[in-house]
């Protein structure tokens, strides 16, 4: 399995350098209508971003070129937009880099099979953009993040069990992470218990009415990813609840434009609470 992909492979690889302030802004305004153009034209098969921070916050945004003379053509229609990012101060460096695969995270027989669920990752994620300057509540990104991390889950067919056993070891190891004290346990206990009752409906039924727009957004995604998943199942070689983790991390990542390790914490907290109670009804 090939590693590592420089510029004028298949793989086109950029690093945009900006504020995370306005990294959503410049997915949802400047790159979306691009992608879309990529996709219409048959450019690319695919394409994936994650948020990241060595010196800078960044995007980190590839393409998949759908033939590698391609090339000039993608570069030339990306090139105006960020040009005029360039030019507007909104980034202040942007650069190509090798695409260098994660192959032991993500398994050498599973590794483009993730690229797939990174790709249906990022186009629900830009959606989901769309939708958040609607929410009237902050805790509604929580609400999201629960939901979607419990279908993805679904989709693997993983039991509540098992479920409970992820997150106990992602809220244990984030929790030790951030030094967590009686405090803060007692902060994140009282948020549970305020989005306990929306969380109990939306985990258990489904859509509600108040919820009905991101609910088709996730159930979109579970559709569009259940062949992939049926492949991935076949033929993964690596622990499938490490595997689990290090996607449903990068899915917090793409979601939040700051602050991903807070909610990571919380997210991983207010789940295994969640599942620890089913499993105590499940079993008594």
């Amino acid at each position: 399995m090939k590693r590592d992909f420089c510029i004028g492979s298949e793989w086109l690889y950029y690093k945009i350098y900006t504020g995370v302030t306005t990294a959503d802004h410049i997915l949802l305004e400047k790159l979306f209508p691009i992608i879309l153009e990529l996709n219409e034209k048959k450019l690319i098969l695919k394409w994936f971003f994650i948020r990241y921070k060595d010196t800078d916050s960044h995007l980190r945004i590839r393409f998949l070129l759908s033939k590698p003379n391609s090339l000039t053509e993608v570069i030339a229609k990306i090139y105006p937009i960020l040009n005029e990012l360039l030019e507007e101060n909104s980034v202040w460096k942007i650069q190509t880099d090798t695409y260098q695969r994660e192959i032991e995270r993500y398994g050498a027989k599973t590794i483009e099979d993730s690229e797939t669920l990174f790709w249906h990752d990022s186009e629900m994620i830009l959606q989901y953009l769309l939708l958040k300057s609607t929410f009237e509540k902050d805790e509604t990104q929580l609400l999201f993040s629960f939901l979607a991390i419990d279908q993805f889950l679904n989709c693997f067919s993983i039991s509540n069990s098992d479920k409970l056993l992820l997150m106990d070891e992602l809220q244990s190891s984030f929790k030790k992470e951030f030094n967590a004290d009686k405090v803060l346990k007692k902060e994140m206990d009282k948020q549970y218990r305020e989005l306990f009752p929306e969380m109990e409906i939306l985990l258990s039924e489904g859509a509600t009415a108040n919820y009905n727009e991101f609910c088709i957004l996730i159930q979109e995604k579970s559709n569009q990813i259940s062949a992939t998943i049926l492949l991935i199942n076949d033929k993964l070689h690596i622990s499938l609840l490490s595997f689990l983790m290090s996607h449903i991390h990068m899915m917090v990542n793409r979601q939040y434009s700051s602050k991903q390790r807070m909610y990571e914490l919380l997210i991983y907290d207010h789940l295994f609470r969640f599942y620890k109670m089913k499993e105590y009804k499940r079993l008594s």
